[in-house]
């Protein structure tokens, strides 16, 4: 695998931290079951997974509406930092006559918590429901991402997400 800056793997530093990209093939070295970034939202249809824990299937997620707050929680999605960058399309697994979404398997962050940035759709979309933990976070920071210092990202990415730097 290459590290940090070489081949696939570019990084991107701005005022929030790091931001990686990747042009083509995504290979980790994630420590398989070993976590200390709290992933959510990475249910088992969706790809690449990052061998983190899974959440379990997005069809037990779907709910008919969402919590009265999930524009708030949207917001709070939207607003994570980016910690990996994903060139590429992906399906809705839900419908597979819906549009294909761009950076499907993009990382955003609080620190705390990690998910892609697909999940803020499926959350728009279908109500998929979150960890109560995740709610609770997500609410006692009246909704507002913290920054998350570089040295956390660098952290996450090495440690959680098995890239070389």
């Amino acid at each position: 695998m290459p590290s940090f800056g070489e081949g696939p793997f570019t990084p991107h530093f701005r005022d929030e931290g790091v931001w990686l990209t990747f042009s083509h093939g995504l290979k980790t070295t994630a420590r398989q079951g070993v976590s200390m970034i709290r992933p959510v939202g990475f249910f088992s249809e969706l790809s690449p997974g990052w061998r983190l824990a899974e959440t379990g299937s997005i069809r037990d997620a779907v709910r008919p509406s969402g919590e009265p707050d999930e524009s708030d929680v949207l917001e709070y999605l939207r607003h994570g930092t980016g910690i990996w960058s994903e060139m590429s399309a992906g399906p809705d697994v839900l419908d597979p006559d819906a549009p294909d979404m761009t950076g499907v398997g993009s990382l955003y962050t609080d620190g705390t918590w990690l998910w892609r940035e697909d999940l803020q759709y499926y959350v728009a979309t279908y109500h998929v429901s979150l960890p109560d933990e995740f709610l609770k976070h997500i609410r006692a920071l009246n909704y507002k991402t913290p920054p998350v210092p570089e040295s956390r990202l660098i952290d996450i990415a090495t440690n959680d997400l098995g890239i070389s730097m």
